[in-house]
């Protein structure tokens, strides 16, 4: 298992698996850390709690969905170099 840690974090922090977030796919990626500096902020999480939900075509949402509101490119950076966890908080 390996951390992406904040530089400065807050009392309620959590590590959450890379593989459980839903975030933006767009390919950004945070030179500053590529190059070796500290992840400086945890991500922003946000649990989805849609229970009983229908969107389009009756399709139901998908419930405990955890989704990146703030660090997406953080998060994309963690992937390119190679990390499985990563320092965030709930929203």
């Amino acid at each position: 298992m390996k951390i992406l840690k904040a530089k400065s974090s807050t009392l309620n922090t959590e590590i959450f698996q890379i593989s459980d977030l839903a975030f933006v796919k767009h390919g950004f990626i945070l030179e500053d850390i590529l190059n070796g500096a500290e992840m400086i902020h945890p991500i922003q999480v946000h649990k989805c709690t849609n229970k009983g939900t229908y969107g389009a075509l009756g399709k139901k949402y998908k419930t405990g969905l955890l989704k990146v509101i703030k660090g997406s490119q953080r998060v994309t950076t963690a992937i390119k170099l190679g990390y499985t966890h990563i320092e965030g908080y709930y929203v």
